[in-house]
């Protein structure tokens, strides 16, 4: 189940700010002081062979090429060394975004993904935005076709 609760509305309202309406000064835009005009690439992965997160720490803060698996979010986010889990999701309209059926969403979408802390942020090239909190404990994966 989805959470489209307060983050979801203040993320909303930063979108709704920047055409023209005026957004709460404590909301952060989802890439303030984030330089993404040219992202790296992310770095091999850790731990190929294991069970579980195979990818690389990042730095927190620096933007990445990123590219959603073949089944959209319904593939595993692995990055940083963690799996992820979508939290909530703006269109570039800012109307909340559908992460179950949007096109971009359930599909391989490329775009730009940001760690800071404990939440990452991925925006597509259209101009969604898909909020992730770090995943704890084992994941399932759902199955896809």
């Amino acid at each position: 189940m989805r959470r489209a609760g307060p983050a979801l509305c203040a993320l909303v309202a930063v979108l709704a700010g920047c055409a023209g309406a005026s957004a709460p000064a404590a909301t952060p835009d989802p890439f303030a002081e984030v330089t993404d005009l040219h992202p790296l690439a992310l770095p091999a992965e850790a731990d190929a062979g294991s069970e579980g997160p195979t990818s690389a720490p990042i730095r927190d803060g620096v933007a990445y090429t990123f590219s959603l698996g073949h089944c959209g979010l319904q593939s595993p986010v692995d990055v940083d060394g963690s799996y992820w889990d979508e939290l909530d999701g703006i269109a570039p309209n800012g109307q909340p975004l559908d992460l179950d059926g949007d096109g971009e969403m359930i599909n391989a979408t490329p775009g730009v993904i940001v760690v800071i802390g404990d939440e990452l942020r991925f925006r597509t090239e259209s101009g969604s935005v898909v909020r992730f909190a770090r995943h704890d404990g084992d994941e399932q994966f759902p199955t896809c076709e």
